[in-house]
């Protein structure tokens, strides 16, 4: 079994877009790369403190079966609807990453229960001799970590250098720290570390 691809996105609106930016979201954006072969969950996330404040992270089966889908290429591509042009050349912080899970391999977003907090960290220009030396930072930053559901990590392909760590907590965990010590030189590549909780929308319509 190939290992599993990410799709993330990160970015927020500028003042006064905020209502427009998360219909677009959530009426076009979301929906129409959910309805390509080959992603499998599709989730939002809203940094609790930090910049950019919103993400959305797609599992994928792979990204070579998902660039095959002519939807995919539509969506990404030059075939753009008018709006999310629009939105693109206003929104902050915009920053895509499509990445190969190289830890575990083959886990989805939630496989170890509801993801209530997720930290997201970023690594920039490493070496793919320290990928290995990132992980074992990692892990011994998580793997007893009170809470800690889930760790995978993410090698950039159309960004290559860039990693992603994505580590799911099943309980409220704001204000996660993070040891510099076990990276060694490598921090000096860690150029973001966010929390956020899930996103959820209420919208409140008058009555006819």
């Amino acid at each position: 079994m190939s290992n599993k691809g990410l799709l993330l996105a990160m970015m927020e609106p500028p003042a006064g877009f905020e209502e427009e930016f998360q219909d677009w979201y959530d009426t076009e954006h979301v929906p129409e790369r959910m309805a390509v072969k080959g992603f499998e969950t599709g989730r939002r996330f809203v940094c609790l403190s930090g910049f950019p404040r919103y993400v959305a992270l797609y599992d994928l089966s792979s990204l070579e079966e998902v660039s095959r889908d002519p939807k995919y290429n539509k969506a990404t591509g030059g075939g753009v609807s008018a709006w999310t042009h629009r939105l693109r050349t206003k929104v902050l912080g915009r920053y895509r990453f499509t990445g190969d899970q190289i830890y575990p391999g083959t886990a989805k977003m939630g496989d170890s229960g509801p993801v209530i907090r997720l930290l997201l960290l970023r690594f920039r220009e490493v070496s793919r001799n320290d990928e290995q030396k990132v992980l074992a930072g990692l892990r011994e930053n998580f793997d007893s970590r009170r809470g800690m559901a889930q760790l995978r990590l993410f090698r950039g392909v159309e960004t290559p250098g860039d990693y992603i760590a994505t580590v799911e907590f099943r309980t409220n965990a704001d204000n996660v720290e993070v040891d510099p010590t076990p990276f060694g030189s490598l921090v000096r590549q860690l150029d973001l570390i966010n929390t956020y909780a899930p996103y959820w929308r209420v919208i409140l319509r008058k009555a006819d």
